[in-house]
């Protein structure tokens, strides 16, 4: 249940921050320190970072872009903003150090929003593509604790050599694809059917629109891409707002001034 004093909420997803990104990540500082500051509650669904390989990160790497955005969300939470993060199929290693050290709540993936009198399902979305089999498999093993207690066992320095390895097979990959895997409308609609609501937010698909079916809503984030060239397909960067009033939500999709650099 959101605390009624909650009237501006903003939800953003697939940012793919880090050192491999500059313009994206000064971005979204820039709008942290800006248009964010009007939301009383960010909700991040998944791949706020480009990669994560452990909490230890923070104390162990040489500071660098993930410093700065955890050093971020730390004084945006200070100043009174709600924070609450999920995991993504990049930063799926998330855990309490990251949600301490910038002052965040984890959500569970899918978990329910009730806010005025609406059941918003939020998910990041990689679980609603039932098309890609493979990477289903490879989602149900990197979430198993067994898995990620091996991983992170292992030096930093291996873990980030296989980060780097991985999001290069995984670019490979997506190369050789006609098209991006997209949810499953079916799926989605099983979702909302389970969860006793007809409207769902996630990202994950890069293909941001609402989705109208039989009565139930779907919303797919914005992914976040500034250091494409200027005025390219994928040279963008968008929050979703709600606006809670006394009767009803309205909803917005906002561009960040972060676009401009």
């Amino acid at each position: 249940m959101a605390p009624p004093t909650w009237r501006h909420l903003a939800f953003v997803s697939d940012l793919h921050l880090g050192p491999e990104a500059p313009a994206t990540t000064a971005g979204f500082l820039r709008w942290l320190g800006a248009e964010a500051l009007t939301a009383d509650c960010l909700f991040i669904l998944g791949d706020l970072f480009e990669a994560w390989v452990g909490d230890d990160l923070l104390d162990m790497g040489p500071p660098d872009a993930h410093h700065q955005v955890c050093a971020a969300l730390a004084a945006y939470a200070a100043d009174g903003h709600a924070v609450h993060v999920m995991h993504g199929n990049r930063d799926f290693l998330l855990q309490q150090g990251f949600a301490h050290r910038c002052n965040a709540s984890l959500l569970p993936d899918p978990c329910v929003l009730d806010l005025g009198g609406q059941r918003i399902v939020l998910t990041h979305g990689d679980a609603l593509c039932t098309s890609d089999a493979p990477y289903l498999q490879w989602r149900a093993l990197c979430r198993a604790t067994e898995w990620q207690a091996g991983f992170l066992a292992q030096p930093l320095s291996a873990r980030i050599e296989q980060a780097a390895a991985m999001r290069a097979q995984s670019r490979a990959s997506q190369s050789r694809m006609d098209t991006w895997s997209d949810a499953d409308p079916f799926e989605a609609a099983r979702w909302l059917q389970a969860a006793n609501s007809r409207w769902m937010i996630h990202g994950h698909t890069h293909r941001p629109r609402e989705h109208w079916d039989h009565g139930q809503l779907r919303q797919v984030l914005s992914d976040w891409d500034l250091d494409a060239a200027a005025g390219g397909a994928l040279h963008r960067a968008e929050a979703l707002w709600l606006h809670a009033g006394s009767m009803e939500l309205a909803v917005e999709r906002r561009p960040g001034a972060c676009i401009h650099r």
